[in-house]
């Protein structure tokens, strides 16, 4: 990795990360302390605010950001066709955040990488199992569930379950701590 690209990463590791030692950046980059320290003075010098405390790490200044990176065509597809399984498939809520998530990715790419994106994501479908009103189903229970999973609340649901023994099923009851 060159000089540059190494220091606009450590740029986004800090962004995303909050704060950073010396040691851990070298790691990172698989470059020596000195280095780091040398892209620290020299990130300070080309106007990024970067604020270093000995013992604690480096980190960007309160309300710095750096702009989006812009997508490839490849990178741009996958977050969008992730968006559009999460639309489709979980609750309402999370559908419309899929939705402005997707709409400020959108705004961001350039028009060939867009119409580039739309003619992937049109040529690759996402499948769904079962019949609609399943889907449904499915999509009413998922708010709760998430919320419990967030939450690390308990839930308790009510199943049968098909035998082909005499009655045809069982019902059951439980109580469970829902990881995922």
């Amino acid at each position: 990795m060159n000089k540059t690209d190494r220091m606009l990463a450590i740029v986004v590791e800090l962004q995303r990360r909050g704060v950073l030692r010396a040691e851990d950046l070298a790691a990172r980059f698989e470059t020596s302390v000195r280095t780091i320290y040398r892209d620290m003075q020299a990130l300070s010098e080309a106007g990024v605010p970067v604020a270093g405390a000995p013992g604690i790490g480096y980190s960007l200044m309160e309300g710095y950001f750096l702009p989006p990176v812009n997508f490839t065509v490849e990178e741009a597809a996958a977050l969008l066709l992730g968006a559009d399984f999460v639309e489709h498939r979980f609750d309402g809520e999370y559908g419309a955040k899929a939705r402005s998530a997707k709409e400020k990715i959108e705004a961001i790419l350039p028009d060939a990488v867009r119409e580039e994106t739309d003619r992937a994501r049109s040529a690759i479908r996402l499948l769904n199992d079962g019949p609609v009103g399943m889907r449904e189903r499915e999509k009413a229970a998922a708010g709760p569930l998430r919320r419990a999973i967030l939450e690390r609340r308990r839930v308790r649901f009510r199943y049968a379950k098909s035998l082909p023994e005499a009655d045809g099923s069982r019902h059951s009851e439980r109580t469970v701590e829902p990881y995922g």
